[in-house]
Parts: structure tokens; sequence; C-alpha cells
């Protein structure tokens, strides 16, 4: 299936994240589907949005991440 073709709502997953500046930190999550189970404990995932930014919905990009870091919903 096209990437293109998923959507947020069918999401699965979460993806937990951080952003950090300085001495402050802040903490999300955001939603994500897995597309692959790679080798070394990774996974291949379809993550929704950009950080915790309301209006960003409809951005996708594919990232590569420890499976440590992925949680069900």
């Amino acid at each position: 299936m096209d990437v293109q073709n998923y959507l947020r709502k069918y999401a699965t997953h979460k993806l937990s994240c951080c952003h950090v500046i300085g001495i402050s930190r802040v903490n999300y999550c955001m939603d994500c589907i897995i597309l692959k189970e790679m080798p070394n404990n990774r996974l291949k995932i379809l993550v929704f949005g950009e950080r915790n930014r309301k209006g960003y919905d409809d951005k996708k990009q594919i990232r590569y991440v420890d499976r440590l870091r992925v949680t069900e919903k």
C-alpha cells in the first residue's frame, strides 16, 4: 500500500518523543503505524504530524526508531 493512502485515524501505535532546548525538555507522543520490523530491535514506522504542533495532521514521514520508543495506543 502506498504511504499516501495511510491516514492518521488508522494509527495503531504512539511514538514517544522529546524536544530539548538548553535545559528545557518537552515530552510528547506522535501517532504512527508500524510498516516493518528491522534487525537490531528497530522499527520502520510512518509518523503523523510535526512535533507537538496542531494543524500538521496531514504531514507524514517515515522514520527508523528503536522498538522501545513505540507503544500500542
